[in-house]
């Protein structure tokens, strides 16, 4: 409950935030006008031919909100911790608006007109913020849209096993218009009854131990016929890394434990980028990679196109394609490989591998090799960020915990890969991928997204 009136503000939030960025357009208009005739002796065009900006310009704005998952923590009394958020979330924009207005080579708007519009918009986020704040707090402390929480609890001294202290929790909550009413000792389950019975309760939290929800069957099944919404604290089972969530399969209502990304919204906003950046790499990488399937031709033995096995999310099989950087056979000397020259006894990392053609060692130095898995993305196999995805005979010698790492759809870049890349171990690779796992977010994603680009630039990390 907190959580979905939380993203629902937040969604307003948004809006007030677009709306001000639509100011900051007209504001930079206005400056541009009036100070660069005297700075560089002309004016814009009249506003009209402009105003078809605003829409990307929005578009991205919000997204890039959503994506950074803004005004989901206003408890938090100091705004300064968003300033940086929005800092980036303007810079991300701006170069986004310049990479539209490049690709539709339009040469007609001022640099400097969306310098200004820069300014003014990350001037403009930090007081919608600040707004949207004061806003939302004075609207609760006056009593609108209250809901008023019933908490049910053991003596203080008692443990509950959560680790989570509910009264602080909600006492934080007041932006959302969140109130305790009242802490009951969950033994006096009929004094619960009877103050649900004569005073305005809108949701009773029961912070118990696993052994005791039979003890409050009686009184949920009350709260129920009364129309009360119930949540009770699952620290029955001491899952370490999990997510929680709760739905239903057909009339039965469960609990989901998760530790791979279940959020079916922002996991669609993925697949949706994925689409789109695959279709936009294969159109800018048309030319090159026909270049590139040429020179392999030319140079050695052999089809332009590898193919392999590779096991894909929960243990998926799928083919997988790159262009051909090694030698025709190659892969029979694997094992032998693996044998002399691996570590871990999964994998082979060779500065000078001898199994690479010429043309092979500068495709895998600047990553043109991996251009042909932009294909597995657009088929669904794999994902423009995500763990890097197995051989099938790698997973056979995995460890339990190293096997969470194919719990997410594999990717063609990942944390890794802009933090070392081949100079890490297998280890230190798989740590790198779990925690890419447990912290994803669609701000994660587009950071890594960005930070490979100078990565494979500077082929920071390849052999």
């Amino acid at each position: 409950m907190l959580y979905h009136r939380s993203k629902i503000l937040a969604q307003y939030l948004y809006i007030l935030s677009v709306i001000f960025v639509l100011g900051s357009f007209f504001l930079a208009f206005v400056t541009y006008n009036t100070f660069s005739p005297l700075i560089i002796g002309y004016k814009l065009y009249s506003v009209t031919y402009y105003l078809w900006l605003l829409i990307p310009a929005c578009v991205v704005f919000y997204f890039l909100l959503f994506i950074f998952r803004m005004y989901l923590n206003l408890n938090i009394k100091d705004f300064k911790s968003d300033i940086l958020k929005l800092l980036e979330i303007t810079a991300i924009s701006i170069f986004l608006i310049y990479a539209i207005l490049f690709m539709l080579k339009i040469t007609y708007i001022s640099r400097l007109f969306i310098g200004y519009f820069a300014v003014y918009s990350f001037l403009f986020l930090v007081f919608a913020d600040y707004i949207g704040r004061k806003l939302v707090i004075g609207l609760k402390r006056r009593g609108y849209s209250i809901r008023n929480i019933l908490l049910v609890s053991g003596d203080e001294a008692e443990n509950s096993g959560t680790g989570i202290n509910f009264r602080e929790i909600i006492a934080s909550q007041e932006y959302l218009g969140i109130k305790l009413v009242k802490e009951i000792n969950k033994k006096d389950i009929s004094g619960l009854i009877d103050f649900v019975l004569n005073n305005p309760v809108d949701e009773v939290i029961f912070d118990v131990k696993g052994e005791e929800i039979a003890d409050i069957k009686d009184a949920t099944l009350l709260l129920e016929e009364k129309g009360i919404a119930v949540k009770i604290s699952t620290n029955f089972i001491p899952f370490k890394y999990s997510k929680v969530s709760f739905e239903k399969m057909g009339e039965r209502p469960v609990i989901s434990f998760y530790t791979a990304p279940e959020d079916d919204i922002r996991l669609f906003v993925k697949r949706l980028i994925d689409i789109a950046g695959s279709v936009l790499a294969m159109i800018i990488f048309f030319i090159p990679a026909l270049v590139i399937g040429i020179l392999i031709k030319l140079t050695s033995k052999g089809s332009v196109l590898y193919k392999s096995k590779r096991i894909g999310k929960n243990g998926r099989i799928f083919t997988f394609y790159k262009f051909r950087t090694m030698y025709t056979g190659s892969d029979e000397l694997r094992d032998e490989l693996i044998k002399e020259y691996s570590k871990d006894g999964i994998e082979i990392k060779l500065k000078n591998d001898p199994r690479i053609t010429k043309i092979g060692r500068v495709l895998r130095k600047t990553s043109m090799d991996e251009i042909p898995q932009f294909y597995n993305v657009l088929r669904g196999d794999m994902s423009m960020v995500g763990p890097r995805p197995p051989m099938p005979d790698e997973v056979e010698k995995y460890s339990i915990r190293q096997r969470r790492r194919i719990s997410m759809k594999p990717g063609i870049t990942c944390l890794w890969q802009i933090s070392g890349r081949s100079r890490l171990s297998f280890d230190d690779r798989v740590e790198l991928d779990l925690k890419y796992i447990d912290g994803w977010s669609l701000k994660l994603d587009l950071i890594i997204l960005l930070k490979t680009i100078p990565a494979v630039l500077f082929t920071k990390g390849a052999l």
